[in-house]
């Protein structure tokens, strides 16, 4: 594939990848609405469900593949992209287009110790160089615990004023699905222009990947941002975040044990917990521009330790 092609295809990806995420957030936003489910409870469940698909269908074929390492990986670049491209890039839109910041409510900031633990316990169980499928269970156990604790957190509905429309379904599906084409397309032409620039295949596992399966949280929180949903454009966020070490490692763990390569304990890993504890810090204030540059700044940074390798 020529150069030129693979630059096509890759704007083609970000097409579907956008236009899907407005059709996905607006509509999960009515569905909110509609069913009386707070917009933080949507952000965190079925938005950021939604967007984790691509770290889930990577990392599982990854791990059939015996590639363990590269879905850990993808994991871990994932959640690190998602708190500084992703959080960064709402509350630049919020500051700039929107001119506001995002001020988290309670919901946001209980989550987010949840994501902190999630965090913590995965470098706690890497400690030995191996995720086990034990492990994994207790991962998956969490994620189940977590979402009773959102279902009964979500039963006291609040009250909504009369919606003016309703869910579109098949907008809403469509908008995922068009999502998950998109990052599809993104992920994999990207992956061919970085081949033909000379890029090393490690740097463009941890890089693209990582970061090609974070565009739908990257698209999803953009649109939410645009559209002024505060809650679903950190809620998820945060929920991916959770879903991703909570559901997706402990899946992967449970298929075949996860070997954890020792630069990614001594370096990717307390980079991830310094940039969640940092995340956790900043949205307990106004959440705005300077904040989001913070953000960025530990996302260079992360981009800056993986050209070294």
């Amino acid at each position: 594939m020529s150069l030129i092609i693979a630059s096509v295809i890759l704007i083609i990806g970000f097409v579907l990848l956008t236009k899907g995420a407005d059709y996905f957030i607006e509509n999960s936003a009515v569905f909110a609405e509609d069913k009386g489910i707070s917009p933080h409870v949507v952000g965190v469940t079925i938005v950021a469900f939604g967007t984790s698909l691509p770290e889930l269908l990577v990392s599982v074929i990854s791990s059939f593949q015996n590639h363990n390492d590269l879905a850990l990986g993808n994991i871990v670049g994932s959640n690190i992209s998602n708190l500084g491209l992703v959080l960064a890039s709402a509350s630049f839109i919020f500051h700039y287009t929107l001119r506001s910041n995002i001020e988290p409510d309670d919901n946001v900031n209980r989550d987010s110790y949840i994501m902190l633990i999630a965090a913590l316990l995965l470098v706690f169980f890497a400690q030995d160089n191996l995720i086990s499928f034990s492990e994994g269970l207790l991962f998956f156990i969490l994620y189940l615990l977590y979402l009773v604790s959102l279902y009964f957190r979500s039963s006291k509905k609040p009250e909504w004023s009369e919606s003016e429309t309703n869910t579109s379904y098949p907008f809403l599906v469509g908008g995922l699905t068009s999502m998950l084409i998109g990052a599809q397309i993104t992920v994999n032409s990207a992956v061919e222009i970085a081949s033909q620039l000379g890029v090393s295949e490690i740097v463009i596992g941890l890089s693209v990947v990582a970061i090609g399966t974070s565009l739908p949280e990257l698209a999803g929180t953009v649109s939410a941002a645009r559209m002024g949903h505060k809650e679903i454009a950190i809620g998820n966020v945060i929920g991916s975040n959770i879903a991703n070490i909570f559901l997706v490692m402990g899946v992967l763990a449970m298929i075949n044990a996860i070997k954890v390569e020792q630069w990614v304990l001594d370096v990717t890993l307390p980079l991830l917990i310094l940039i969640t504890v940092a995340t956790i810090g900043l949205i307990r204030v106004p959440f705005g521009r300077l904040s989001g540059s913070i953000l960025f700044g530990f996302f260079i940074l992360f981009i800056y330790e993986l050209t070294i390798l």
